[in-house]
């Protein structure tokens, strides 16, 4: 049983899709796509060597090793460009997960699609991605214990744009369904406020997005 936002990573999984799970840990999204019929197939890599054996036991255990293929190794450096379709990066820090892009250009192609789960610093993987062509087609925030956390849908146009900061902190969240998770954005900028005047303005931004007075995206 996947866990809320695991659950939510796996929504926006194309069906028929090949998936790459990158920092796949114990492999539960890949066999759980896999095993609802939403892919046909998965890599599932990770850079450490614990959680490959753990990712190979769920495989072997699900009886799916010849759907599922394991593979150790650092971010996209595992995966063929004609191998997937469907790329997961999710449980890691945004700015690691703009430099496994970066550090994979063949990802810069618009047959992929990209679902990225920044567990810290969403505002540089938003602004990495506006800059390089990536764009941001849906986003939304999940409630997973007492965090919140925001899943991106992506993919490369080829049109890089320069964003204002504020637009790469709220990113393209609702502001009633996302309510929560602007919020803790609202919360670390109050914090930082206080000896920060240009956390202040950020924060005024923030508050306007949230209460429908700067609506970036009609």
């Amino acid at each position: 049983m996947l866990n809320p936002r695991l659950q939510q990573v796996g929504q926006f999984v194309r069906k028929g899709s090949r998936l790459a799970d990158i920092g796949t840990d114990h492999a539960l999204l890949p066999v759980a796509l896999v095993q609802n019929g939403t892919c046909v197939s998965a890599i599932a890599s990770d850079i450490r060597k614990g959680p490959v054996a753990a990712a190979t036991r769920t495989v072997t255990e699900a009886n799916l090793a010849d759907a599922i293929d394991i593979r150790l190794g650092d971010g996209l450096s595992t995966v063929t460009a004609d191998e997937v379709d469907d790329i997961v990066i999710a449980g890691m820090g945004g700015e690691t997960i703009a430099a496994i892009l970066e550090a994979a250009p063949w990802t810069k192609n618009e047959h992929y699609r990209f679902i990225l789960q920044p567990m810290t610093r969403a505002e540089k993987l938003r602004r990495y991605l506006w800059e390089n062509g990536y764009d941001i087609e849906r986003e939304v925030s999940v409630c997973d214990g007492h965090r919140c956390y925001t899943v991106l849908q992506v993919a490369f146009i080829g049109s890089r744009k320069a964003v204002e900061e504020a637009l790469c902190l709220v990113g393209k969240l609702d502001p009633i369904t996302d309510a929560a998770y602007l919020k803790t954005v609202k919360n670390r900028l109050i914090k930082q406020q206080r000896g920060d005047a240009s956390a202040l303005r950020l924060l005024e931004r923030v508050q306007a997005y949230e209460n429908g007075l700067w609506k970036p995206w009609e």
